[in-house]
């Protein structure tokens, strides 16, 4: 742990280190928000007018509107490949999601980005807060308001995310009333205020307490290297959980309930983090913060060592001298417009002599409708109608002119992408546009590079504090790509089928990552491109075409607004019971299983079919019955006719053989062909015995 003299030696040697920078990067801050006009080489000129004609500003908007115009796209790639650490990653990058829509994270990017490109350097804080939820901690983010002149790092972290840093401090100024409420929260004392700094040539640099009664407070950050204590438990099936020793009594009502035992405690090299709040003469508050990384993440523009000092520097910097140069020519010029004489008549003495009063007003007096002119003198001499002449106006330099052209270009040469000339021709084609997008790309290609280093710092950050976090069982909000949002439960007991054993899913404390960030455009601007791109596919394909039926469908899918919300639900069905769309909820998944019932129940024409097969089925065995009726009296009736010539059982036995011949005819007219054919049975002979399979009678 440090003392307030430690801290003071430490804060010291960042400030004195790179002073020279962040007295420039301060200017180039000046000279881009305040204004243009305030330092040594225009504060003394002579020019009643000074006017600002800044082109800076406009390609400020455009890089920082490019930036803004893209989504973090932050992934969070498990080391251990397995079903459990895919589960974990998806949660963290939903949780990233969450927490980077909040208010606070969308300030702490805008003035990170917004100070980057102006002055080359920005930065955010991540600290861990209470939410008022019970004795849940989250992880939020707040700016670092004028970063290159608030924020100083230990001067051995050449890293430009700072990452080989071992402390860092942040000033906060306050006024009186101000620091006396912090001092209130932090002590609990009333009415106290922090002692002054020693002056900077006795022993400190910075000057803590200025003559305005501006009372700066630090944030100092320190990152030790140490040893943890890792006490081990087992449940009742042996599942093992571990708990640092400062987080033993946070969590010692969970083991207990849930029986777990201690096993052993081991030691584990690691990095602790802490934090001082520190005025001029005594720590107000120290602490231990989540994780093994200082939670400021740093943000530059253009950077660079030179001689062993860290430079940087955003697009103002070398636009300074032509903007200086392009309002100094344009002020020039207004001055010579508001002060050289208006084009002046001139008369002789003799022509106006006696109406002098109707030419001397001036303004809006110079109101009479007409003027009056002596035609003769006293001594009838005849006098020059009209002036005889006209004042010069003041001339405007060539050079000036010339000039101002210059002095334009020489910004746009700065700030400008590079962009054609026909960008405004409405009749540029898609390639144009896409190569008008990618010069303009280019012009905050550097910065968006510096934004997914910062952002791949700030992930990591987050999840090293996260896993210190969030140890015990609660619900977080997951956000998706598509900005739909869903709950999960973290830490949660679950049976493990393969082990036979009971695990705790979603239980974030032992993950571990590698971070990957990038750039995207917003969800918005895909759609919007999506939609165009259908649109476009659409009319290519004639109307008979069915994939066209299927890309109206996917367009109609993809309208926004509420007054879509009908349609958009009977397209989405529609995709769904022909098989196009995966169904994803509950509801779209019974929408796919009732459209697959319905595709394996026959139509009406096949019903239609069925019936008339039924029918001639049907017809078909009356026939046959007719038949056997008839059949049976004429047997009966040659029976009789013979009775008298014929021997009794020979009659009997032919009679039978006969009926059998009957019945077998009616049983395969009953019977389809192609069934009693691939039934694989034996077929009958002429003489009323069953045939084998090579024709043969059966013996």
């Amino acid at each position: 742990m440090l003392n307030i003299e430690d801290i003071k030696y430490m804060h010291d040697r960042a400030y004195e280190k790179n002073q020279q920078t962040r007295e420039d990067a301060a200017n180039d801050m000046v000279f881009c928000w305040i204004t243009q006009w305030d330092d040594s080489l225009l504060g003394e000129s002579q020019l009643e007018y000074r006017g600002e004609f800044n082109i800076i500003r406009k390609g400020l908007r455009h890089i920082l509107s490019l930036l803004a115009s893209r989504d973090v796209a932050v992934d969070f790639e498990p080391v251990e490949t397995s079903v459990q650490s895919d589960e974990l990653s998806d949660i963290m990058d939903g949780m990233y999601r969450t927490t980077i829509r909040k208010l606070e994270s969308r300030e702490a990017f805008r003035m990170g980005r917004q100070e980057t490109v102006s002055c080359g350097f920005g930065a955010w804080e991540l600290e861990n807060r209470y939410n008022g939820v019970g004795n849940l901690q989250e992880i939020v983010r707040s700016p670092i308001h004028e970063a290159n002149n608030t924020l100083f790092w230990d001067p051995n972290g050449v890293l430009e995310d700072k990452s080989d840093a071992d402390f860092c401090s942040i000033i906060k100024s306050y006024s009186r009333d101000g620091v006396k409420d912090l001092v209130e929260e932090l002590t609990g004392e009333e009415g106290y205020v922090p002692g002054n700094f020693k002056t900077p040539e006795e022993s400190y640099v910075f000057p803590w307490i200025l003559e305005n009664e501006r009372y700066y407070v630090g944030r100092f950050y320190c990152r030790e290297k140490g040893i943890m204590r890792v006490h081990m438990f087992r449940d009742l099936l042996g599942n093992p959980m571990e708990v640092s020793e400062d987080k033993i009594f946070e969590r010692e009502q969970f083991l207990l309930e849930n029986g777990y035992e201690y096993n052993q405690t081991i030691e584990r090299e690691c990095y602790n983090v802490y934090r001082y709040i520190v005025t001029g003469n005594e720590i107000l508050e120290e602490c231990r913060v989540p994780g093994d990384h200082i939670p400021v993440i740093p943000m530059y523009g253009e950077r660079q060592f030179v001689e062993g000092e860290e430079h940087y520097e955003g697009i103002v910097r070398l636009a300074k001298d032509p903007q200086r140069l392009r309002n100094f020519q344009l002020s020039y010029l207004a001055s010579l417009v508001g002060q050289s004489p208006r084009r002046k008549p001139i008369f002789l003495p003799e022509q106006i002599k006696g109406f002098e009063h109707r030419y001397e007003l001036n303004g809006a007096d110079n109101n009479l409708p007409y003027l009056l002119q002596r035609r003769v003198t006293d001594l009838g001499e005849e006098l020059p109608l009209g002036p005889v002449g006209e004042m010069p106006e003041q001339p405007i330099p060539q050079a000036l002119g010339a000039s101002i052209d210059l002095s334009r270009q020489a910004v746009e040469d700065v700030i400008n992408p590079g962009l054609p000339q026909n960008i405004s021709d409405v009749n540029m084609s898609g390639r144009g546009v896409e190569e008008v997008n990618r010069r303009m790309d280019q012009q905050s290609a550097l910065f968006q590079e510096s934004y997914k280093t910062a952002l791949r710092r700030d992930a990591v950050v987050f999840a090293s504090m996260a896993a210190e976090i969030y140890d015990t069982p609660r619900n977080v909000t997951l956000t998706k790509p598509d900005g739909s949002r869903a709950q999960q439960q973290l830490m949660v007991p679950a049976f493990n089928t393969q082990n036979g054993m009971i695990e705790m899913r979603a239980d974030l404390t032992q993950a571990r990552f590698e971070v990957y960030a990038d750039l995207r455009d917003t969800h918005e601007t895909v759609e919007q491109e999506v939609r165009t791109d259908t649109l476009d596919l659409i009319k290519m394909l004639p109307p008979e075409d069915p994939i066209r039926a299927i890309l109206i469908l996917k367009y109609i899918e993809r309208q926004p607004g509420s007054s879509f919300e009908d349609i958009r639900r009977f397209a989405s069905t529609q995709l769904i019971r022909q098989g196009i769309k995966q169904p994803e909820t509950t509801e779209e998944q019974q929408i796919a299983v009732q459209a697959q019932q319905r595709a394996q129940q026959p139509d009406a024409n096949t019903l239609l079919a069925m019936a008339e097969m039924e029918k001639a089925r049907a017809d078909q065995a009356a026939a046959a019955v007719k038949r056997f009726e008839a059949e049976t009296k004429r047997i009966d009736v040659g029976l009789k006719a013979e009775k008298q010539g014929y021997d009794i059982d020979k009659i009997v036995a032919e009679t039978q053989g006969l009926r059998v011949k009957t019945v077998d005819d009616l049983t395969k007219s009953l019977m389809p062909f192609d069934l009693f054919a691939e039934s694989g049975a034996s077929k009958i002979g002429s003489t009323g015995r069953r045939l084998n399979a090579t024709g043969r009678p059966d013996l």
